[in-house]
């Protein structure tokens, strides 16, 4: 029975640090929509295609693909979500 248990937390540690690492923020502070839309595809409470699409519509207001991660904390932070579990580093893509 532990050895069942063990092997579905590896899988399931698996999947999760896998979605994790799909976003990235570029050097710019900025995250790609791309990435921002396979993330909203794999969070538990994903909001539905077109909801999804608002976001993302809302977030890159200048229309250049990438998303600003200061835009996307202020939405977070405006609408009370998650605020500490939040804690991104600016990496180099």
């Amino acid at each position: 029975m532990l050895t069942k248990i063990d092997a579905q937390l590896q899988d399931y540690d698996s999947r999760v640090g896998n979605s994790l690492q799909m976003i990235s923020v570029d050097s710019q502070g900025r995250i790609s929509v791309e990435d921002l839309e396979k993330a909203l595809a794999v969070i538990k409470h994903k909001p539905d295609e077109e909801v999804g699409h608002l976001v993302i519509e809302k977030l890159d207001a200048d229309k250049d693909g990438f998303v600003e991660l200061d835009h996307l904390l202020e939405l977070v932070k405006e609408e009370g979500l998650g605020q500490h579990s939040l804690n991104f580093t600016r990496g180099v893509n």
